[in-house]
């Protein structure tokens, strides 16, 4: 009677499991032609060079090659900036796409009810999971992308009320669908099935996804204000392919600070993707994979934006004294490093009852033997 009670009670979990599986699934499939959608029809930067849809975003390709190969090597960098933004808006709109058609194909076993040999009753759960690295992967590529658009496109550009609501419908679905995802348990098979339930909950882990968003919010703001990275670019490419006057008109204490930012762009990069992704939710709590990919790229980015802050007392770069932009954004990143590395579960102390009592039998074999002694 009671292995027939456990059997139906263990059918309505996996049933109630599955079922949480599926809606977390189709809810980060929705998002996701929804962020697509919205980047694909509206454009999201107003101001750009171009506008950039779909059905428009190739019009600088045709100024570039409109002149043939005579007009490629004195193009001017306005246009070459313009055509580089059309290549990444192309370029995301790609990687989009083929993630939307990844999340299709994952439909099949979103919506498997009997276990497998090799997987139990777990491929719903695995579904799941693909389909959130996709939607996590075509979010994070918005804001990477549109990030890069707005420092090549110049003076007047903004975000488009498209804009933020594409990023306020991102960050629904990844709060949601992360913390119902979170409960989303695995069954092990044995000699019986059992569910491996989550050692901690999710309350932390929300706290720590806020507070990361903050930080790589914070750290943007001050370091795309203070940003040389793309005035250095557009002097190289002016010095190579249209005055022609090469490398050696450059000085090297511009391109330093050019470099060591473009070392933090791309920290920056790794925390946008971490911040955005579902892996704060992820089962195996702080053991899960790339769960210490925040700490380390914020320390990372700590190094490279305090490196911008001294060079200008190395005599390295146009401006001399304290930046205080950046200096606010260093100290963001660090204090990023440090709340991730506080803010975590608590570990919960769990002692073996026989390797308790081996320890009292010990100390009771102890006692008698110093009595002896005595």
């Amino acid at each position: 009677m009671k292995r027939t009670t456990r059997n139906v009670q263990l059918r309505k979990r996996i049933k109630s499991v599955q079922n949480r599986a599926k809606f977390v699934g189709i809810l980060y499939l929705l998002g996701l032609l929804g962020i697509v959608a919205l980047t694909a029809v509206m454009p999201l930067m107003d101001g750009a060079a171009t506008t950039l849809t779909a059905m428009a975003f190739f019009k600088p390709f045709k100024t570039v090659f409109a002149g043939g190969m005579a007009g490629l090597k004195n193009l001017p960098v306005a246009d070459t900036f313009a055509a580089f933004c059309a290549l990444l808006y192309g370029l995301m709109l790609l990687a989009m796409l083929i993630d939307v058609l990844r999340s299709f194909s994952k439909l099949g076993w979103l919506f498997k009810r009997r276990a497998s040999y090799s997987n139990g009753f777990n491929r719903n759960m695995y579904a799941m999971d693909d389909i959130a690295k996709r939607f996590s992967g075509s979010f994070a590529l918005i804001v990477i992308t549109n990030l890069l658009i707005y420092m090549f496109s110049g003076d007047g550009v903004k975000i488009t009320t498209f804009g933020y609501i594409t990023l306020a419908v991102g960050l629904f679905i990844h709060f949601v669908a992360g913390l119902l995802g979170g409960k989303v348990t695995l069954f092990t098979t044995g000699d019986r099935v059992e569910e491996e339930e989550r050692e901690h909950g999710l309350l932390v882990y929300f706290v720590r996804n806020v507070l990361q968003l903050g930080v790589v919010g914070v750290i943007v703001y001050f370091l795309l204000s203070q940003s040389v990275l793309v005035a250095t670019i557009a002097k190289i490419l002016d010095a190579v392919m249209v005055s022609k006057a090469g490398f050696g008109s450059l000085e090297m204490k511009e391109l330093i600070p050019a470099a060591v930012e473009l070392v933090a762009w791309l920290c920056v990069f790794v925390l946008v993707k971490h911040a955005t992704g579902a892996t704060e939710y992820n089962r195996e709590c702080m053991h899960g994979a790339g769960m210490k990919n925040f700490a380390v790229f914020a320390f990372f980015a700590t190094l490279a934006i305090g490196a911008l802050v001294a060079l200008p007392y190395l005599g390295i770069g146009a401006d001399s004294g304290l930046n205080s932009k950046l200096l606010i954004a260093a100290i963001a990143a660090f204090v990023g490093f440090l709340l991730d590395c506080i803010v975590q579960s608590r570990r919960r102390g769990t002692y073996d009852e026989l390797d308790m009592d081996a320890y009292f039998r010990e100390g009771e074999e102890s006692a008698k033997y110093n009595n002896t002694i005595i």
